[in-house]
C-alpha cells in the first residue's frame, strides 16, 4: 500500500476576508508578487504600529 503524502502548510489566502483577497490579488498584479506574498506584505503593513509624535513635536496652544 502506498503512503498518503502530507499535506503541505495552507497558504494564508485560505483564512483571509474577501477584502483581504482583492487587496492582495491588485497589489500583486501591480507589483509582480504572488497573492500570498502580497497579503502577507499588507498583513505585516496593518499589524506595525502606529508612530505617534514624540512629545516635543506636539502642537502647542
Amino acid at each position: 500500500m502506498a503512503k498518503k503524502k502530507d499535506r503541505q502548510a495552507s497558504s494564508g489566502i485560505a483564512d483571509a476576508s474577501r477584502a483581504e483577497i482583492h487587496e492582495a490579488a491588485y497589489f500583486a498584479r501591480k507589483c509582480g508578487l504572488t497573492r500570498d506574498e502580497a497579503l502577507q506584505m499588507i498583513r505585516e503593513a496593518h499589524a506595525s504600529p502606529v508612530l505617534k509624535p514624540a512629545e516635543s513635536e506636539k502642537r502647542k496652544h
